[in-house]
Order: structure tokens, then C-alpha cells, then sequence
């Protein structure tokens, strides 16, 4: 069959990653399969074929972000670029995951007026919530508690001010029920956000990794150690965006807790960071007593030097406040045999298996975030147990091929 995937960017992380990774999975299974996306510099424009993708990479021009609730609604080149794609390609399947800034929810229409069936994968939380859902943090929650993710109408302006768009919410539940065939959550718990919302229901089909590589070998992981003088330290892991919604000054406050009885232990951070913020977390460290060398910043890393940095982690602590509608650092953690303790908030729920393939806190409570951590770093034979129980889970229920299986069989009911 004839797929158009299309994304805001063309990326290999995040939402971006899991619909490049779909495309190429389902290019590789004998489907003639382009790909979408917008760059926001007219001499980035590009069109050529990619690991078997016609790659098909369009100028929308930026603008201010503080326009988006209303820009996202319809911004007309991204429109324009959706309509000149179904109308070159004529697809049978238009599946569409990230569009909140650039493509924008009127491309849908347009792609649906070219006869395609039309699939949504609502990647976060976006369609009900002007940006990061995190109204709903209360500390006396715990996991197993039902969560009320709901937005509304008060909150939201008082969240986002000047940049609150009244009609935003409403005019998004219209579009979704009108142009689009099939809508996909990556997470139950993101589907259940959705229902509460208004939205739905959607089908879930969880992100999918490829399978696991070798282990990384030994000199490597000491090399990794030695080059950040982490040796002989106990590495507590973080990787992704780092900011105060992602949960890294609760992370801060939850080492120095650990450190009173492993002191050799570390924070190792991983990623780009929102500009201040690493020298906040230092800022916080100092004021808690703790030395400059116990938290480690190593920027950004991908392939074979981010698999290093998994192995080198004796536990991988993804402590968000905000809703994560799935959490694929989690899953990359889990398939290298890493013990993972993870927010409750949102999709790690689906992920892992409290005390079973990790631990999941509610990161309010920093006291049981840092006692979750020591429980892992006393412990090796608890953590290799959840290691592999981590590793087993992301192999049976979170490999890239059953999730395009699933994706495959939603194309074939909508086209029957």
C-alpha cells in the first residue's frame, strides 16, 4: 500500500524517531512509504530517498511560538505542503503523528480531502493542553491511584496567560472527530488522558525500539568512566531534556539523600538542558551540601557512546512532573538490562512493572525517590533481577516489528 508518515521534523529522537522508525519498518516490509516533515530555513528543503523513504522535507517559515494555540490551528504552508504531497502521491494511508507547531491540525483535512484514510498518533498531550500537563500533581498520590488528567478552561489561562487560546481545545475535539479515521495512543495512560479530555476513544499501539544489541564491552564502559572521572563512583543516570518540569531539581534533592549513605553515588546527566538550568541543579547541589563533582554533565549522545553511557549506569532515574505520555529513555534504559525508577505520571505506568522491571514514584515524594534509588544501589543482586526482568519485558511486549504488525493491521481495517 501507498503510506505518507508525516512529522513537524524529521528527527531521530523522540515522536520524530518513532515515525522515522515506522516508515522505514514499514519501506522494509515491500510498502511505498514517504515522509513528511517541515524545516523552518528554505535551503535545508530536501527531497530524496532515505534507508528506502521518499524523504520529502518542506519549508514552513517560523514564527513566534507565542502564536501556537492559535498558528497550530491552521498554519497555511503547512497546510499547503500536505495538500501538495496527497496530491503527488495519492496515498492510501496518511498517518500523521506530531503536528503541533508547523504542519498544523488543518493538514488533516486537506489530507483527507485527497481520499486517504487519515491516522492521528497523539504523541503527548498537546491536543487538550496548551503545553506541559502537570495540573494534576498531588503528593499524596501514589502509584496504582487514578490520576485526574484534565485540563480546563480557568487553569489553562492561568497556566499559559497571554499565549491562552479559548477556542484552541474545542476547535481541535472538531477536527479529530471530523478528518481523522483512526486515532492512536502511544500509552493506555495517554488514551485515558485523552477520554477525560473530550478525545477518543483511540487505540493503543505502543512505541516500539529495535531489538537489543550485543553488550557493550568492558573497556568501553571503563573508558566511558574514566573520560568523566566516574571511576569507582555508583552512577545514577538521567538522560533527556533537562528542566524543572522533567523533575531534575526533585533529582538533586533525591541524591543527596543517597549520597548520606552511598556517598561514592553520582549524578550523571545526559542531554540538552534548558539554557540555566544545569548551573540551578548546581546551584541547589551547593546549597545542599554537595560537592561539585557529584553531578556530571556529558551533553548530548546518540549510537554506540549513549549505549556506553546505559551500561555505565548502575540505575536510570527518569523522575518527570509533567505528564509523559510514554517515556522512550525508559524503554532504551530497560532493553541495555538497566533497573529504571521512573515518575508515575503517565506512560511509564504501561512500561514498567512496579518492584517487578522497576520501581514507579510518585517524584513529589523525593524521600521515596531516593529510597527506590538506594534499594538499587545496595542491592546488585535486586538489580540485576529487575535488569533482566527489564530486558525480557521491552523484547516481549515493545519491539519495533509487533508494533508495526499492529500498525499494519489498523492500515488494513480502515482500507477494507
Amino acid at each position: 500500500m501507498k503510506v505518507l508518515v508525516a512529522n513537524d521534523l524529521y528527527s531521530l529522537s523522540s515522536a520524530g524517531g518513532v515515525a522515522v522508525r515506522m516508515a522505514q519498518g514499514l519501506a522494509a516490509r515491500g510498502h511505498e512509504v514517504s515522509f513528511l516533515a517541515t524545516v523552518q530555513k528554505a535551503d535545508q528543503v530536501v527531497h530524496e530517498r532515505r534507508d528506502g523513504v521518499d524523504v520529502r522535507l518542506v519549508h514552513t517559515p517560523p514564527y513566534a511560538l507565542r502564536w501556537r494555540a492559535w498558528k497550530s490551528l491552521d498554519n497555511p504552508p503547512g497546510t499547503a505542503a500536505m495538500a501538495a504531497a496527497v496530491d503527488d502521491l495519492r496515498p492510501d494511508v496518511v498517518h500523521v503523528h506530531n503536528l503541533h507547531i508547523h504542519l498544523g491540525y488543518a493538514c488533516l483535512a486537506a489530507a483527507r480531502r485527497a481520499g486517504a484514510k487519515v491516522v492521528l498518533t497523539v504523541h503527548d498531550v498537546m491536543p487538550f493542553c496548551h503545553q506541559k500537563l502537570f495540573c494534576h500533581l498531588d503528593e499524596r498520590l501514589v502509584p496504582g491511584d487514578d490520576v485526574p488528567y484534565r485540563s480546563g478552561t480557568l487553569k489553562c489561562a492561568v497556566c499559559v496567560k497571554g499565549r491562552f487560546n479559548p477556542f484552541r481545545n474545542g476547535r481541535i475535539r472538531t477536527v479529530l472527530g471530523r478528518d481523522v479515521d483512526a486515532l492512536v495512543a502511544v500509552s493506555d495512560e495517554m488514551g485515558k488522558a485523552l477520554l477525560r479530555n473530550g478525545i477518543g476513544p483511540a487505540r493503543t499501539i505502543a512505541n516500539g525500539i529495535p531489538p537489543e544489541v550485543e553488550d557493550v564491552p568492558a573497556e568501553r564502559v571503563r573508558a566511558f568512566r574514566e573520560a568523566h572521572g566516574l571511576l569507582g563512583r555508583r552512577i545514577v543516570f538521567y538522560g533527556g531534556r533537562l528542566d524543572r518540569l522533567k523533575g531534575g531539581l526533585e533529582l538533586v534533592r533525591a541524591l543527596e539523600l543517597v549520597r548520606r549513605s552511598v556517598p561514592e553515588a553520582t549524578l550523571v546527566t545526559v542531554g540538552e538542558a534548558l539554557p540555566g538550568f544545569v548551573e540551578e541543579m548546581g546551584s541547589l547541589a551547593r546549597r545542599l551540601g554537595l560537592p561539585d563533582d557529584a553531578l556530571v554533565s556529558v551533553g548530548w549522545l546518540s549510537g554506540d557512546e549513549l549505549a556506553t553511557a546505559y551500561a555505565a549506569a548502575d540505575v536510570v532515574a527518569s523522575p518527570s512532573l509533567c505528564f509523559e505520555s510514554f517515556g522512550l529513555v525508559n524503554l532504551e534504559a530497560m532493553r541495555a538490562g538497566r533497573p529504571v525508577v521512573a515518575s508515575m505520571w503517565g506512560g511509564p505506568s504501561d512500561v514498567i512493572e512496579d518492584g517487578v522491571s522497576g520501581f514507579l514514584v510518585n517524584p513529589l515524594q523525593v524521600g521515596v525517590l531516593a529510597e527506590r534509588l538506594l534499594r538499587v544501589l545496595r542491592d546488585d543482586e535486586l538489580a540485576l533481577r529487575l535488569g533482566r526482568a527489564a530486558r525480557r519485558r521491552v523484547a516481549e511486549r515493545f519491539a519495533l516489528d509487533d508494533q508495526i504488525d499492529r500498525v499494519e493491521d489498523l492500515y488494513r481495517e480502515l482500507l477494507a
